[in-house]
């Protein structure tokens, strides 16, 4: 089954009834936020965000959800900088095409001693589909805050893979202090394999007994050989072949979505935005009328005296899927002389359009990178205003990629040992890891793509400083030296006229 088509299960699984408590942690009481069933939840809420749909009833727990926060009953997602946010990180945190030979290029370079690894990883990679793969991952992992990577050991295809697993699935993890996974248990709702017909909960189970690791699956709790072999069976690998990586760890047993903490402000401005985008709607064509000197109809739908709606339907239609919104007030006022006036509302658009820019604003101070968004999309910036915007983005997104790095590397090491013990990579047994023959490491790579214009612009500010320098006293050549250049570099600029004649140039810039 295909990773939404197990989300969507485990979706519909799920324990509906919301509570504030799944989508808060307290450093007093976890057990709520890492409850199964509240994960669920909190991770169906967290993607509604992202694709605008969470105040919609097409969700089971969206009218307790508005409920629980007091929001207006017609909210929408208009402000909703969700899904801006994933589409972020799924572009910047490994954004960029992958090198599918696991060179030292590209958007995860492989840094390695040794070099036979690296055909081995560009075999995962493809293998994997990991340069579609690795920006699905990078947006569930935002979004939802967790992330699940197992390493697939396919003896029938002789193939090993990273498979991304839906976090909703994993019931319960025990990690040793290292962060290294000793059990988990994995639950789904699956199709009966005789009776097509209904469903049944598939659980499977896997833990440490020495260097063994131990799997059971069961049907519906009793054991069942789901692979068509055993319904336990244990593999040498040493290790549990399977990584968490949380998007934002703030300590807890499961992380932070990168929505986590503005949810209020969402709310906020949607709720806002909804009632002003509501409300100029009644503007437009008045706000009801008043019959002056009419006498009010028996068939009003209300008992007031002096007011009434001027639809008489109850309940939502095709016609009218939301009632209230376009409805205007009827009043009727005792006054001999008989006339009809429209009723229009004192609407001061521009004061509540400051205070959502305030809100907005102070998203921007919460999210750099909404902000560097903004610049970029509003018109003529300087490169350097952007290169200054775009440095806490920067700072944030190294911070992030700390963890995914981490654990992709720790996945394709467990790869690649299981695909040394299957004869796949020859060479490689499951004592390479502790040999020292499975290191390598991802390089620094930029989180935003080089322009040429701005290449230029610091390069011109270099020489400058470098002019600034000489005419301080400072000699060229320790200038340069303090600034990364490596006597070779040295010793080509003073043997090359070329450079030479290009230093003149830059230094006497005005």
């Amino acid at each position: 089954m295909s990773l939404l088509g197990r989300v969507k299960m485990a979706a519909t699984a799920a324990l509906r009834a919301f509570r504030e408590e799944y989508v808060s942690t307290s450093v007093y009481n976890e057990e709520d936020f890492n409850d199964p069933d509240a994960r669920k939840v909190r991770y169906d809420i967290l993607w509604a965000q992202y694709e605008n749909t969470v105040y919609r009833d097409i969700h089971s727990w969206a009218r307790t959800y508005k409920t629980r926060y007091g929001l207006y009953q017609y909210i929408r997602s208009i402000y909703n900088p969700a899904y801006r946010l994933g589409e972020f990180w799924k572009a910047h945190l490994w954004g960029g095409q992958l090198d599918l030979d696991a060179g030292e290029a590209g958007a995860l370079p492989v840094v390695t001693d040794n070099e036979a690894l690296r055909p081995f990883v560009a075999e995962l990679w493809k293998w994997s589909r990991w340069d579609v793969n690795k920006d699905i991952m990078s947006l569930h992992g935002a979004i939802y805050g967790d992330s699940i990577l197992r390493v697939v050991d396919d003896t029938e295809l002789g193939k090993v893979y990273l498979e991304m697993l839906y976090p909703g699935l994993v019931t319960d993890l025990e990690k040793d202090p290292f962060g290294n996974i000793k059990a988990y248990t994995i639950e789904e709702e699956r199709l009966h394999p005789v009776n097509q017909s209904r469903t049944v909960t598939y659980r499977e189970t896997a833990e440490r007994e020495g260097q063994l690791v131990v799997y059971r699956t069961y049907l519906n709790d009793a054991p069942y050989a789901w692979n068509g072999q055993a319904s336990e069976w244990a593999e040498p690998y040493g290790f549990i072949p399977m990584v968490h990586i949380q998007h934002n760890d703030v300590g807890f047993d499961w992380g932070w979505s990168e929505l986590h903490a503005c949810r209020s402000k969402m709310h906020e401005l949607d709720d806002l935005a909804s009632l002003l985008s509501d409300q100029v709607r009644k503007a437009v064509h008045s706000s009801g009328y008043a019959f002056v000197g009419a006498k009010k109809p028996d068939t009003s739908p209300t008992p007031s005296t002096y007011s009434t709606r001027r639809t008489t339907e109850k309940s939502a239609s095709l016609g009218k899927p939301e009632l209230g919104r376009e409805e205007a007030n009827a009043y009727y006022l005792p006054n001999p002389e008989a006339r009809v006036e429209p009723v229009i509302l004192p609407l001061e658009v521009e004061g509540y359009l400051m205070h959502i820019q305030e809100i907005l604003k102070d998203f921007e101070r919460d999210y750099p990178e909404l902000k560097f968004d903004a610049l970029r999309v509003g018109g003529e910036v300087s490169g350097r205003a952007l290169r200054v915007a775009r440095q806490p983005t920067e700072t944030k997104v190294q911070q992030r990629r700390g963890n995914y790095d981490d654990g992709l590397k720790r996945a394709l090491q467990m790869a690649v040992t299981i695909g040394g013990l299957r004869n796949i990579f020859p060479g490689i047994n499951l004592d390479s890891y502790e040999q020292g023959a499975l290191e390598f490491n991802f390089a620094d790579r930029p989180v935003f793509s080089n322009d040429k214009l701005d290449e230029y612009d610091e390069e011109l500010a270099f020489w400058e400083a470098a002019k600034m320098a000489r005419e301080a006293g400072l000699p060229l050549s320790i200038f340069l030296a303090r600034n990364g250049w490596s006597e070779d570099d040295l010793a080509e600029l003073e043997a090359s006229p070329e450079m030479q004649a290009r230093v003149g140039l830059m230094e006497n810039l005005q």
